[in-house]
């Protein structure tokens, strides 16, 4: 393309401007000079790198930054911003810090107890109040309904939900299927200024015996962890409570307190008695959200 650039003739030259443009209309490319910086037809918006405090570990993760433009560009504060495919929740914890109402959507219980975590460590656990969830069990007959779903990855769901529901969404998912050994989370909690335990996690739909709990003392070994939880659908059998009590207990220092080598936990007990792990956890799932300063924050609830 031919460029030409506007401007005063010098004397004794001709200004050839309005000849070529009549001439060459398609080749002109008008330059109009203006006070500040030009707009251009893309962002330059760096990716998150390895060292950034707003890394999440999440695959997909988008900057803040990018998210941050787009959402002032369309919408205004009270306004609704929808995520149809949330991930790790940028776009929610953005429209919450700009205060926007907002929507998230996944597929994953993973992806929700991400969202979760993120919101609560960027604005506070009162946050989470002002939050509705919907499409994960709230019930008995819901849980019953998810765990016994034909599709694999469905049921799959049920596993995470019971495992990041019950510790309050600090668990590391084993995501390989076939490789797990009968092993469904981990999670890391401590045990002193600097040293750390592992606790592992096994999800139980039905068809429990004493078996299982003999089996879970095994896994241990194999994994050297220090304690263990089974997280059955159904009522634990007094074999296997008696399996599970032979195992001791823990004495765990910095809390001055022992806990069950190996607990037996049912998900009614997560649904209708909230029983969560009570263990002060050293790594999560991924690492928590950039804190964000208060800035006379609004409630904004789901409409």
């Amino acid at each position: 393309m031919g460029r030409f650039l506007t401007g005063s003739p010098i004397k004794g030259h001709r200004d050839i401007s309005q000849e070529w443009e009549k001439t060459h209309p398609e080749l002109v490319y008008r330059h109009y000079l203006k006070a500040g910086k030009m707009q251009v037809d893309f962002w330059d918006i760096p990716p998150i790198n390895q060292a950034s405090k707003e890394r999440l570990g999440y695959p997909t993760q988008k900057p803040e930054a990018l998210l941050e433009r787009i959402i002032l560009a369309s919408s205004n504060e009270g306004d609704t911003v929808l995520d149809a495919y949330c991930g790790c929740g940028t776009t929610i914890a953005v429209a919450e810090k700009l205060k926007r109402q907002w929507i998230g959507i996944d597929i994953t219980y993973q992806s929700i107890s991400l969202v979760l975590r993120r919101l609560e460590n960027a604005f506070g656990k009162e946050t989470l109040g002002t939050i509705r969830t919907n499409g994960i069990p709230r019930d008995m007959a819901s849980a019953q309904a998810l765990a016994h779903k034909q599709d694999d990855r469905l049921r799959k769901e049920f596993e995470k939900w019971a495992v990041l529901t019950y510790t309050n969404n600090r668990a590391i998912i084993n995501e390989k299927k076939g490789a797990d050994a009968g092993i469904d989370a981990r999670a890391f909690f401590r045990t002193g200024r600097t040293d750390n335990a592992k606790i592992i996690f096994q999800v139980k739909s039905g068809g429990v015996t004493r078996g299982d709990i003999a089996k879970l003392r095994g896994d241990m070994g194999r994994e050297q962890a220090v304690m263990a939880v089974l997280l059955t659908l159904e009522v634990p059998t007094h074999p296997m409570i008696r399996e599970a009590k032979s195992a001791g207990q823990y004495q765990h220092a910095e809390m001055g307190r022992s806990y069950d080598t190996i607990s037996i936990v049912t998900i009614q007990e997560i649904v209708e008695q909230r029983k969560r792990l009570e263990i002060p956890m050293s790594l999560e799932v991924l690492r928590a959200a950039q804190t964000v300063v208060p800035d006379n924050q609004i409630d904004l609830p789901l409409p």
